[in-house]
């Protein structure tokens, strides 16, 4: 058996998420605004909702993101959003919260980039870093700056983590590369 996700939109009467676990994803506390729902289904069958929050500015506008995305595997499911990775645990229905102090873009599985599966780590690329962590201990590195609107992960070779970044918006992408084991900009 499988594990699925897929985000939610507003429920409506009558859907086939009545009655289904519902779990905030929250570290923000009383500082923290609903956001978005991703639903988790084991079989096709709907096992439970998370609720993710995003925390609020001092001028009260939501601290988001236009990208959000998720991996996951048969024991985690690992979600970024707003300027947080998540790491949320299917048998215990705990949750850690890592602030990456910085708009989420992108998260790519290792050592597989393309793989749409969550493994033990994972890159997280930001607005303006990547960062590598470990679903188990947390953040393992953050790179220097390699962009200032945006970066994505193109390939890792040989150690060796190779990407864009946008330093000149619209359109001004910028190669780099990063030592996978320390997040130093080669």
């Amino acid at each position: 058996m499988t594990l699925q996700a897929t985000w939610l939109e507003q429920t409506t009467p009558g859907d086939d998420t009545e009655g289904v676990i519902i779990i905030d994803v929250n570290p923000f506390g009383p500082n923290g605004e609903k956001d978005r729902r991703l639903l988790i289904s084991k079989s096709a069958e709907p096992v439970l909702i998370l609720q993710l929050y995003n925390r609020a500015d001092e001028d009260g506008f939501l601290i988001s993101s236009a990208f959000f995305e998720f991996l996951l595997n048969e024991s985690h499911v690992a979600i970024i959003c707003g300027d947080y990775f998540h790491v949320f645990d299917m048998a215990t229905h705990a949750f850690r919260s890592h602030p990456l102090g910085d708009y989420v873009g992108h998260i790519y599985s290792l050592p597989d980039i393309h793989s749409d599966r969550l493994h033990e780590r994972v890159l997280v690329a930001t607005y303006c870093h990547v960062f590598l962590i470990d679903i188990v201990a947390g953040i393992l590195w953050k790179s220097g700056q390699c962009a200032i609107d945006g970066v994505i992960i193109t390939s890792i070779e040989d150690d060796t983590v190779l990407g864009m970044g946008e330093w000149d918006p619209p359109g001004g992408w910028e190669s780099f590369k990063l030592d996978l084991k320390t997040g130093i900009l080669m």
